[in-house]
C-alpha cells in the first residue's frame, strides 16, 4: 500500500512538471518571436546601412543566423504542438534547424575574435583580417559545420508518425561517440572560447583606455577619431555583454549534456534543451536591440573601422 502511494505521488509530480513545461513551451516561443524578430531585423537594417566592415559583417551574420534559427524553431514548435505527422523531409529539416543554431553560436565566437583583434592590433587588423578574409572565414565556418552535421542528416529519420530517431544499426555509435561530438561542437567548445575571448577583450579595453588617456594629455584628438573610438568601444562592450549572457545561459546546458547520458536527469525530453535555447535567443535579441540604438546614435558621423 505504501509503495502504491509512493508511485501515485511520483506520477502526480511527474504530470505536474510535464504540464508546467508543456505550457511554458507552448506560450514562451511567441514571447521570443515578439522580441527576437524585431530586434534582429533592426540590427540587420542598422548594420547594413553602415559602412561595411568586419564588425558590421559579423554582426549582420549573427543577426541573420539568430533570426533564421528563431523562425525555424517556431516552425518546429508548431509541428510538435499540432502533432503533425513526420516524414523523412521533416526529420532532415530538424537537422538544419540545429545547424543554423550552431552557426549562430560560432558566429558570436567570430565576433568576439574580431573584436579582440581590433582592440589588440588596431593597425595590423586591417592588414591580416580584411573584409574579404572575414567573409571567407564565415563561409568556411558554415561549410565545416555542414560537414559536422552531415552524419546526423544522413542517419536521422522518422521512426514513428511523431518521432525522429536513428536506425538501430547506428545506435551504439550515436550513444557512445556522436552524442559527445555534437555536444562539443554545439555547446562545450563555444562555451570555452566565449569564456576566454571576453576576458581578453576586457583586459585589452582597460589597457586601451589607459593608453588613450595618456595620449590625450600630449596629443590633440580629432572629433572623427573620438567618434571612431566610441563606436569601437560600444560594439566591443555589447559583444562582451552578449558573450557573458550566452555563457550564463550555456552553463546549465553544458551540465545538461554532461548529466543526461548518466541518467542523472530523470525527465529526458527535448523541452529542457528548447527552453535553454529560447533563453539564449531571448536575451541575445534584447542586447542586440540596445546595440542598434547605440549604433544609430553614432551613425551620423561617417567612419570606417
Amino acid at each position: 500500500m505504501t509503495m502504491n502511494n509512493t508511485n501515485d505521488t511520483e506520477w502526480e509530480l511527474y504530470k505536474y512538471h510535464w504540464t508546467v513545461q508543456y505550457l511554458f513551451y507552448k506560450v514562451y516561443i511567441w514571447v521570443l518571436v515578439g522580441v527576437g524578430v524585431p530586434g534582429n531585423v533592426a540590427c540587420i537594417l542598422v548594420t547594413t546601412s553602415m559602412t561595411l566592415t568586419t564588425a558590421t559583417l559579423y554582426m549582420s551574420l549573427l543577426a541573420v543566423a539568430d533570426l533564421l534559427a528563431l523562425v525555424l524553431r517556431l516552425i518546429s514548435h508548431q509541428i510538435f504542438i499540432h502533432n503533425v505527422t513526420l516524414n523523412t523531409f521533416v526529420c532532415k529539416a530538424d537537422v538544419f534547424v540545429q545547424l543554423v543554431s550552431c552557426y549562430a553560436n560560432w558566429t558570436l565566437v567570430l565576433v568576439c575574435f574580431e573584436r579582440l583583434l581590433s582592440i589588440r592590433f588596431p593597425l595590423k587588423k586591417k592588414i591580416y583580417f580584411t573584409k574579404k578574409r572575414a567573409f571567407v572565414i564565415a563561409v568556411l565556418l558554415g561549410m565545416i559545420l555542414c560537414l559536422c552535421y552531415l552524419y546526423e542528416f544522413l542517419e536521422l529519420d522518422h521512426k514513428e508518425e511523431t518521432y525522429c530517431y536513428y536506425p538501430e544499426s547506428s545506435l551504439d555509435f550515436v550513444i557512445t561517440y556522436w552524442y559527445w561530438i555534437k555536444a562539443f561542437i554545439y555547446c562545450f567548445l563555444p562555451f570555452i572560447l566565449l569564456l576566454i575571448f571576453p576576458c581578453l577583450i576586457i583586459v585589452s579595453l582597460r589597457r586601451q583606455r589607459k593608453a588613450r588617456e595618456a595620449m590625450v594629455r600630449t596629443t590633440p584628438v580629432t572629433s572623427r577619431e573620438t567618434t571612431q573610438t566610441r563606436v569601437e568601444v560600444a560594439i566591443s562592450v555589447m559583444v562582451v555583454w552578449d558573450a557573458i549572457v550566452v555563457i550564463v545561459t550555456f552553463a546549465p546546458m553544458c551540465f545538461y549534456y554532461l548529466l543526461l547520458p548518466f541518467n542523472v536527469v530523470n525527465m529526458i525530453t527535448g523541452f529542457t534543451r528548447m527552453l535553454l535555447h529560447i533563453a539564449v535567443g531571448f536575451i541575445r535579441s534584447e542586447l542586440r536591440c540596445r546595440l542598434c540604438d547605440i549604433l544609430c546614435c553614432l551613425q551620423e558621423v561617417p567612419f570606417s573601422f
